[in-house]
């Protein structure tokens, strides 16, 4: 008899569809609509405080979904702010170096300067210029939220509702656990596909017995969970989360065994003691607990585990092509051991986020050509289910 493991599911989901025209969802005319109705009203998360350490530390930030350049900086009273990354006299990108520290922004076209608080400082030869008032000159500012260390945004013009708002139950669930970590690894890539397709290949455990089998063939399940089922899900009203099951039956192979011996247990296998963790970590306690995926709408995947997390942020440049970035944090490492075991980790998660980005472009391209009307989904794809159903309720304004 095959061992079944049922999932504990928390939240709304008796309205969930298990079949979804995606057919319809990746179409041009479809994304153009969403542009407003989801990506300019939801709030976004674009990095983390920690990447702007110390005063006047900045990095550029793109979004090509609407073709902005954005400054995140970190002005001389310590507060992090967002800006368009435009001189407010022609118009011209005000940075060019992607990172670094600074007193100020000084365009390269005129002279204008700029504090690292937004405010106009400097006009060259103002006498020639009539009527003009420096006050209303500042960098044009973007709405910023500051929540456990990550740099929320929204891009309308008001926001209709906070960050805390739009976080919903998760809020206050989180606390002082991304403070800890360092950034490890960055991935990049465009891809061919639409941006449900991206979200979706990362929000279920379905496919990992199939498509990571040779770069993490037994990271979850085990005897007693052959099918890799999710020990619980929890629907919010915009996010969603559920943890991944990890497998105490795991055989580590040689690489496997001088990683755990001389660091912390991460992919491609887990602690299982998440002592201390925040309430929203592991929330169901499951005892073989491996990690949480975590999906903030719209634009970002969590994985979330003991000692790290990835974090993977998705950006449409069309209907048919999207930015993904995977960041990799993880434990600050005290000794060379801890620092090697760390970069086992990192070559790992390398490896798995290309498996999943592998059937993207060949999906987007059999979805494009109307053969199918609708994909079929099941209860261990609820996350994807879900994630339609906030994407039709931000369509007609419900969210």
């Amino acid at each position: 008899m095959t061992a079944q493991v049922d999932s504990l599911i928390r939240g709304v989901v008796d309205d969930l569809p298990s079949r979804i025209n995606v057919g319809v969802q990746i179409t041009p005319e479809h994304y153009a609509l969403e542009k407003e109705s989801i990506w300019r009203r939801a709030w976004m998360s674009i990095g983390h405080t920690q990447d702007v350490p110390n005063k006047g530390s900045y990095f550029v930030y793109d979004i090509p979904t609407f073709n902005y350049s954005l400054i995140v900086v970190r002005g001389q009273d310590d507060q992090v702010r967002v800006f368009h990354n435009i001189c407010r006299h022609r118009g011209n990108k005000l940075v060019r170096e992607p990172v670094g520290t600074r007193a100020g922004f000084t365009c390269n076209f005129h002279g204008w300067s700029f504090n690292t608080q937004g405010d106009l400082r400097l006009i060259t030869d103002v006498n020639e210029f009539e009527k003009l008032d420096k006050k209303q000159l500042s960098m044009i500012p973007v709405h910023t939220e500051i929540w456990n260390s990550l740099i929320f945004i929204n891009l309308a013009k008001e926001p209709h509702c906070t960050l805390k708002e739009w976080l919903g139950e998760m809020y206050g669930q989180y606390d002082n656990y991304f403070e800890n970590q360092e950034k490890v690894a960055s991935f990049k890539a465009i891809v061919n596909t639409n941006w449900h397709l991206a979200v979706n290949a990362f929000t279920e455990g379905y496919h990992t017995l199939y498509l990571h089998k040779s770069t993490a063939r037994d990271y979850q399940g085990g005897k007693s969970n052959p099918q890799r089922h999710r020990p619980h899900m929890d629907f919010f009203d915009r996010h969603h989360r559920y943890s991944a099951p990890g497998n105490p039956d795991k055989v580590f192979v040689r690489g496997e065994k001088l990683a755990a011996k001389y660091g912390k247990l991460m992919i491609p296998a887990f602690d299982f003691n998440f002592e201390g963790l925040p309430p929203g970590i592991n929330a169901a306690k499951h005892d073989k607990w491996a990690f949480d995926v975590v999906e903030f709408f719209p634009n970002i995947v969590m994985l979330i585990g003991n000692y790290w997390h990835n974090e993977i942020t998705y950006w449409p440049i069309d209907a048919g092509r999207t930015l993904i970035t995977n960041q990799a944090w993880a434990y600050k490492t005290k000794n060379l051991g801890e620092r090697i075991s760390r970069s086992y980790f990192r070559s790992r998660v390398r490896d798995v986020f290309r498996e999943d980005l592998n059937t993207l472009e060949a999906q987007q391209t059999a979805l494009s050509s109307g053969m199918m009307d609708e994909v079929i989904l099941s209860r261990q794809e609820m996350a994807l289910r879900h994630h339609f159903k906030v994407s039709r309720q931000m369509m007609e304004g419900q969210l």
